[in-house]
């Protein structure tokens, strides 16, 4: 018997969300491990949290709307 697997359509803003959720929750994760279990590097948590994270919110949560 063959299945068929038929991709539903999703956009890739939905998909950018769900990575930026997914990211947001890894950091909220490794800021409750203790420091001897830490699964992230001190430099990767800063490059998550600092520079990967803000610039996809900026990206996903754009509002074109002029701030006057």
């Amino acid at each position: 018997m063959t299945y068929h697997y038929q991709p539903q359509q999703e956009y890739e803003l939905d998909k950018l969300e769900r990575i930026l959720k997914e990211l947001q929750s890894v950091i909220e994760r490794e800021k409750k491990r203790h420091m001897m279990d830490k699964h992230l590097t001190h430099s990767m948590r800063n490059l998550l949290e600092h520079e990967i994270i803000p610039l996809l919110e900026a990206e996903v949560y754009y509002d074109p709307t002029p701030q006057y």
